[in-house]
């Protein structure tokens, strides 16, 4: 009796230690850093007249958990230098994104009420290991 009572003590034991799997998320102990800089085009008229570079502060940074979502599961703002990081995350499979903002001439180069932007991401798909640190280093948007 007491061997059984050993045993599915056991078994028991061995079912809920199994039986937990972590998801992607929060509440790991791994990160995903990086760099946001922004190339931004100045244009007059509709003509291309420089590129400059700076670092993207303040613009966001998105992230997805897993491969079941297509929708976004958090975000975070880049610090002053365009740093950011996603901290706390559990082993697993994540895309980080952030968006270019295209800038389309339209036919009229003298009447510019036909120049628009349309928003396209710059995505990362990253495995990360327990206990690791991912930098997916520096990240150019367009502007």
């Amino acid at each position: 009796m007491k061997s059984l009572a050993w045993i599915l003590g056991l078994s028991f034991m061995m079912i809920s230690l199994n039986g937990c799997k972590k998801y992607e998320g929060v509440g790991g102990r791994s990160k995903i850093t990086g760099k946001l800089t922004i190339n931004e085009k100045l244009y007059i008229n509709g003509v291309l007249t420089q590129t400059v570079s700076y670092p993207a502060a303040t613009e966001d940074v998105y992230i997805v958990y897993g491969t079941q979502d297509s929708i976004f599961d958090d975000k975070i703002e880049c610090n002053y230098d365009g740093t950011f990081s996603f901290d706390y995350l559990f082993p697993g499979t994540y895309t980080v994104f952030a968006y270019n903002e295209i800038f389309h001439t339209g036919n009229s180069v003298t009447n510019n009420d036909d120049d628009y932007y349309t928003k396209e991401p710059v995505t990362f798909t990253v495995n990360v290991a327990k206990n690791s640190s991912i930098d997916l280093g520096e990240i150019i948007v367009l502007r």
